[in-house]
């Protein structure tokens, strides 16, 4: 298994809190006071005078360090009389598990356990589980402790369908489909899928208990939006205008107690899988591990370097945030390019009780993980690729790249089309690119229909090959264009060819003939290298990126210092970007909790080269980051960065301020090799 494993690790000195090590637990009087907080058990240990945190710990069989997460206060000194909570652990003898009273059996969650599942372990009805534990009735939780009364109900061979005050459980029966169960309960079927999504997505099975609503007009928070499942409707109708009831100023991060697993899934190596590397640095250990046989970090070719450099980004905001007082497991695996070594990986124990999982990066080795993560609600991040399938189908997948699709809708909602300008669209009209030129054109049309005054914009389509005749070509062209007023010129192409001819053609009708024109293009144009880049500032272009990074900027600044002080090398867009997604991500876990997604819209932290703007794109659907920058280039040869929110100047950049032109050119664009 190629693995790779990161430590990061937390000291504690023990001495300082318990005393000697060498005490014996002699004296300690176990308590049997138990209490119930946040779902989970503790036993109320009162400490009295001569007792150690070692002492205690040995005492009821738990690590000091367990002791000390529950109980921040004790890094202080132990006190005579303090209250000390000391975790029930599932598999300490006569606790829980085996552990029961005159009323009830205690039992501890484990992964993948339901409330179906206990019901038919205990032998007793849901309805009654339910009553002894409200809380499980939004959900079972690793770790918590579920009260199972003694009295046993109806069995489950006799038993009607369960019922709770709000929903019916009903069992699937052998020719038994979704019709049958609708027209018994009076309830859409519509209704039924949306409720039990996770359940039905391959079809209704033998066995399945559905969860059915009671009311057919049943409102519901499901996965952070609000829901209205109307019974004469066949949609699902959301209100986005409502947030989830989930409050996002309570949550107060603990270090000692709140330490995040993550798991960072990257490919890097794809061929060789023999490697080995070493770095040493303060505080951490951070070693790369298979086989025997080493390689050295230069051996990375091209195609994985750009992982690498994803890597080293990554790990600097991991130190930014342990500086910030965070706690963080970190297990880096390398995916290569398989899908079956990305299945291979789930049975690794960093994946197993990951909070997070940031990765793999290619869109074959994500359904696999995606598939884990879902089933165990687990937040998974696209920091690179584009994911439509996962992105409808999987509601806690987050796509931090937006697709062309999302940019282009975003780009369009930034420019005024209502002001009376005039609006060219101009393309070569190749086939091959019709589809991209559709979307461009569609995105147009809906934002000149939402103007007050539609009927009165000019709205024309020219198309031309390069090679034409010039002087015929500029005077076809002229005849779309207008001299009393601004020419807002859309040009959806990458075809370097084209994008030169045009340009000196709109350069000659804007300089000689003086028609005002603004140009609107591709952010791939920054990579074109045989175009005249002066056209670009005299025809005023607009590009737009979810990308970019401005050099003047401190805190770039303060991140290409300390990356060249590690790393011995320049940062590449990718290493701004494994910085950017790992600093908004585990920030977000840190102010939020590991339920962050429900906050995300207020969560605003300042990035490097994002401004991350993620929202739902659909009811069973995952998160699209929708942020998308507008630059524009000025006759004065200088490019303005437009706010995100706005359509005002906020930042006015020089080409002089990139650190070199090769990192100007990269700075927008991103393909997986």
């Amino acid at each position: 298994m190629k693995k790779i494993l990161i430590l990061i690790t937390l000291t504690i000195t023990v001495l300082a809190l318990s005393g000697q090590e060498a005490e014996q637990p002699s004296g300690i009087k176990i308590s049997t006071d138990k209490v119930k907080i946040e779902g989970k058990y503790y036993y109320i240990h009162i400490v009295r005078k001569g007792e150690t945190l070692y002492s205690i710990s040995k005492a009821y069989n738990v690590s000091q360090i367990e002791i000390a997460m529950e109980n921040p206060d004790i890094y202080l000194g132990l006190q005579v009389d303090q209250a000390l909570k000391i975790p029930i652990k599932e598999n300490q003898q006569g606790i829980l598990g085996d552990d029961q009273d005159d009323n009830y059996i205690y039992h501890v969650v484990r992964r993948r356990e339901t409330l179906f599942g206990l019901s038919r372990k205990y032998e007793i009805s849901i309805q009654d589980i339910i009553e002894v534990n409200p809380e499980v009735e939004e959900g079972l939780k690793i770790s918590q402790v579920v009260l199972i009364p003694k009295k046993r109900t109806q069995t489950l061979g006799e038993a009607k369908p369960e019922e709770s005050e709000r929903f019916i459980y009903h069992e699937v029966k052998p020719k038994e489909g979704f019709f049958a169960i609708s027209q018994k309960y009076g309830v859409s079927e519509e209704v039924i899928r949306n409720y039990n999504a996770n359940l039905v997505k391959d079809g209704i099975k033998l066995g399945t208990i559905l969860r059915i609503p009671k009311d057919p007009n049943d409102t519901i928070y499901f996965d952070g939006s609000l829901y209205t499942f109307q019974e004469s409707s066949k949609s699902i109708h959301t209100d986005d205008d409502v947030q989830p009831t989930f409050v996002c100023d309570t949550f107060v991060y603990n270090r000692w107690r709140d330490i995040y697993n993550i798991a960072l899934l990257l490919p890097f190596y794809q061929d060789d899988p023999k490697h080995k590397i070493i770095d040493s640095s303060e505080e951490s250990t951070i070693e790369i591990r298979n086989t025997p046989s080493s390689i050295s970090a230069s051996t990375f070719n091209q195609s994985t370097s750009i992982f690498l450099d994803f890597y080293q980004g990554a790990l600097l905001a991991l130190d930014s945030l342990k500086r910030e007082g965070l706690s963080i497991n970190l297990n880096v695996y390398n995916t290569g390019k398989s899908a079956e070594q990305a299945k291979r990986l789930l049975m690794e124990a960093g994946l197993q009780k990951a909070n997070l999982i940031i990765g793999p990066v290619y869109p074959e080795c994500q359904k696999p993980i995606s598939d884990f993560a879902m089933e165990n609600r687990i937040p998974m991040i696209s920091p690179l690729a584009q994911n439509n399938y996962l992105l409808e189908s999987n509601p806690l997948f987050f796509q931090a790249n937006p697709s062309f699709s999302t940019q282009v809708e975003e780009f369009i909602k930034k420019i005024d089309f209502c002001s009376g300008q005039n609006i060219l669209l101009l393309h070569e009209g190749d086939s091959t690119n019709i589809n991209l030129i559709e979307i461009f054109k569609n995105q147009i049309q809906q934002r000149i229909s939402t103007c007050t005054n539609s009927d009165e914009i000019h709205f024309k389509e020219f198309t031309y090959k390069p090679g034409s005749p010039t002087t015929e070509i500029q005077e076809r062209i002229s005849h779309s264009l207008v001299l009393d007023r601004e020419n807002l010129v859309f040009v959806p192409s990458n075809n370097e060819v084209f994008v030169a001819d045009m340009l000196g053609n709109l350069h000659t009708l804007s300089t000689i003939y003086k028609f005002p024109i603004s140009l609107y293009g591709f952010p791939r144009w920054q990579r074109f290298g045989n175009v005249q880049i002066e056209y670009y500032y005299q025809l005023q272009l607009h590009l737009f990126s979810p990308f970019y990074i401005d050099y003047s900027n401190y805190q770039v600044k303060n991140f290409v210092e300390k990356y060249r002080e590690t790393y011995r090398s320049e940062p590449s867009q990718y290493s701004f970007r494994g910085f950017d997604v790992v600093f908004f991500f585990l920030s977000a876990m840190k102010k939020y909790g590991i339920d962050f997604q429900y906050c995300l819209p207020q969560h605003r932290v300042d990035l490097l080269q994002s401004d991350y703007n993620f929202k739902r794109i659909s009811s069973g659907g995952g998160f699209e980051n929708r942020s998308v920058y507008l630059l524009q280039y000025t006759n004065k040869f200088e490019i303005f960065k437009f706010d995100v929110d706005s359509s005002l100047k906020d930042d006015r950049i020089k080409p002089s301020l990139y650190i070199d032109e090769n990192e100007k050119k990269e700075g927008i664009i991103f393909e997986l090799p």
